[in-house]
């Protein structure tokens, strides 16, 4: 594994490249989600190794190793995932993104239509229709199933919380609000895409993210167990729809 510091206009971000001996397909890319860093792909990097794909991963800014910065802006995201690709020297190459990361692999699929081949988008929250389906859509209840699977975040992957740039929570989320160029865009998207819903368990409701499926062009939507960390708390399940999509 190849592990080095890159930069990424005005911070430095963390990038882990870990390479097969035989690929059998495209690198593939993965964007952990908010408040975790890359050590969180761990299971499903081993499965992409199984099955013979390289794979980069990265701490976003903000997170991790990587530094912090002023404002947390999507596009930004994106645009230090487009940095990422280009430094490792990916040409066509597969993207994997949890959440906030699906934000930015999406809108990286849009900066490089002919880099990215395939996307797939777990849990990714959507930016809203219209007014008031933001707290519908993501703000529920602390449950102790919430507070559980916060816990056991910390203890998987300790230090990621205490790493994390807090204030990028209110810097995210005035982005979400209704924007139909948002989802013009995304009927526009060309990539392959498989939307990756956790349930009805926890944080996003399955049925916005359907919407997302049915918008885009060439997109397949999945339900799984898990919750909003679906390649966590269902790792074997969510590998497997992974690499049947990827293939």
């Amino acid at each position: 594994m190849r592990e080095e510091t890159i930069a990424a206009g005005d911070v430095r971000l963390a990038v882990q490249h870990r390479r097969v001996p035989a690929p059998t397909g495209p690198p593939v890319l993965l964007i952990h989600g908010m408040a975790a860093d890359h050590r969180t792909w761990r299971r499903t990097v081993r499965a992409l190794h199984a099955a013979g794909r390289d794979t980069v991963t990265y701490d976003e800014r903000g997170h991790g190793r990587s530094d912090h910065s002023p404002a947390y802006l999507l596009d930004e995201l994106a645009e230090d995932a487009e940095r990422v690709a280009r430094h490792v020297g990916l040409e066509t190459f597969d993207v994997v993104g949890h959440s906030l990361g699906g934000q930015a692999a999406l809108r990286l699929a849009w900066r490089l239509p002919d880099g990215v081949r395939r996307l797939v988008l777990e849990e990714m929250p959507p930016v809203a229709l219209e007014e008031g389906q933001i707290a519908e859509t993501m703000d529920l209840p602390l449950t102790p199933r919430r507070v559980w699977l916060g816990i056991k975040q910390v203890v998987q992957t300790p230090g990621a919380l205490s790493r994390f740039d807090k204030t990028m929570m209110d810097s995210v989320s005035p982005q979400f609000q209704p924007d139909p160029a948002w989802w013009e865009r995304l009927s526009a998207t060309p990539q392959e895409t498989l939307v990756i819903s956790g349930g009805p368990r926890d944080f996003l409701r399955p049925e916005y993210l359907r919407l997302v499926a049915d918008a885009l062009p060439r997109g397949e939507y999945v339900e799984l167990r898990g919750g909003h960390t679906v390649h966590r708390e269902s790792s074997a399940a969510f590998a497997r729809a992974v690499l049947d999509f990827l293939r």
